[in-house]
């Protein structure tokens, strides 16, 4: 990919169009101040990243402009303006092989420029953070020692100011952390055989859920979901399904009722963008009703095979173009000893050299439930850890079906 294919379905700017032959960009001093003003009021890295790019959009000769930083092989836009398609939106990867400015400026740390008029200038933030600033120009870049200085300051402020903003969000996450360690713990299931395994891929903060309630009607509740979004989001977004999984279960009459009562308390604490996908599921003796939110369905493992519970797969939860859509309950007799499987989808995807992999559950799990479920969820982590590493938070729930209703 060259800078001119790049720019070409990319380039247009905000407000009327600029001409090649407009007035050159000078980066002088009060806009160097003024962007400098407005890192200092920016706390995350998302705001950083976007808080001057309007303030150089709005520059002479400046056609667009955008902020990335290295991950492993790729650079990553963390913010853009001016580019009106998706391939620099926040969040778009570029391999830094692709031999761009601004992924030669981040692997190599050094000035990159090229083209005449139009014209690309790559800075990059130096030592402290591997990343670069972006200006896509309609004429020539600037070439005045001063000038260049000035962007070689702008792009260390970004990159300082990006470190800042990341000591924050570990510290928050970290402070987050202890908050939900304090909380009170959440009930598990009594008068079943259960094991539980939540391995958050951020440490000890989370989004997924696994709960075993019993229901004082009779009975157990099973409840395993999975927040879309990480870090402390994610977490807190988590803690708030299981709160509203465990106060509304002892009223509910079903799987899909469960599943909609949550879904009503928790879509204020969903952010834009994301939503949570879940699983409940009734267990009374061998009578298992279940329904699902967009979640991987349960396992079950008898002495003789591992089966996948046919569901209806029906809508994930808060889901933004969702509305209160009916999930439908599908009803199961179960064999005694057998052991249901409940799980989030990091059990299966799987990071490997090739890239991300997905791998069958039933690759997973061996036919066969003698042994304790401590044992049988070791030796399914085991197996999924040989399939590779976890991209995602990875939570099982085992649970041994009782010769009677029970509890």
């Amino acid at each position: 990919m060259t800078m001119s294919e790049l720019d070409a379905p990319l380039g247009a700017p905000v407000g009327p169009p600029r001409q090649a032959g407009d007035a050159a960009f000078t980066p002088g001093l009060p806009l160097l101040t003024d962007i400098l003003a407005a890192l200092a009021g920016a706390d995350t890295a998302g705001s950083v990243a976007a808080a001057g790019l309007p303030l150089l959009l709005e520059q002479p000769g400046v056609r667009a402009c955008a902020v990335l930083v290295r991950n492993a092989s790729d650079a990553v836009v963390l913010a853009s303006a001016g580019y009106d398609c998706g391939t620099m939106a926040a969040g778009m990867t570029l391999p830094l092989d692709a031999g761009l400015p601004v992924t030669e400026a981040i692997s190599t740390s050094r000035l990159v420029v090229r083209g005449t008029g139009p014209s690309w200038v790559a800075v990059p933030f130096g030592r402290r953070r591997t990343g670069a600033l972006l200006l896509s120009l309609t004429s020539a870049p600037p070439g005045a020692a001063e000038d260049l200085a000035r962007l070689h300051r702008l792009a260390r402020a970004l990159g300082d100011a990006l470190e800042r903003a990341g000591r924050q969000e570990r510290a928050v996450v970290e402070l987050a952390d202890v908050a939900l360690r304090l909380a009170p713990a959440l009930p598990t299931g009594a008068g079943l055989d259960v094991a539980v395994r939540c391995l958050p891929i951020e440490g000890a903060v989370g989004g997924d859920v696994a709960l075993c309630l019993p229901d004082p009607r009779g009975g157990h509740w099973l409840f395993v979901a999975d927040v879309c979004g990480a870090g402390l989001l994610g977490a807190l977004t988590a803690r708030s399904v299981a709160t509203a999984a465990v106060a509304v279960a002892p009223f509910v009459d079903g799987p899909e009722q469960l599943l909609a009562a949550v879904e009503r308390a928790v879509r204020p604490d969903v952010g834009a963008g994301s939503f949570v996908t879940a699983v409940a599921a009734h267990l009374t003796g061998g009578r298992l009703r279940v329904a699902s939110a967009g979640h991987p369905p349960p396992l079950l493992l008898t002495a003789t095979a591992v089966v996948t519970l046919s569901l209806d797969p029906g809508e994930p939860l808060a889901l933004e173009i969702g509305a209160g859509v009916a999930r439908r309950t599908t009803t199961y007799d179960l064999p005694v000893d057998a052991v249901l499987l409940l799980h989030t989808d990091g059990l299966t995807d799987r990071c490997t050299d090739a890239g991300t992999r997905v791998v069958e559950a039933l690759e997973l799990v061996s036919a066969g439930c003698d042994g304790s479920l401590d044992a049988i969820a070791d030796c399914v982590l085991a197996a999924a850890q040989t399939a590779g590493e976890a991209g995602d938070d990875v939570s099982l729930l085992l649970v041994r079906v009782p010769a009677t209703g029970g509890q």
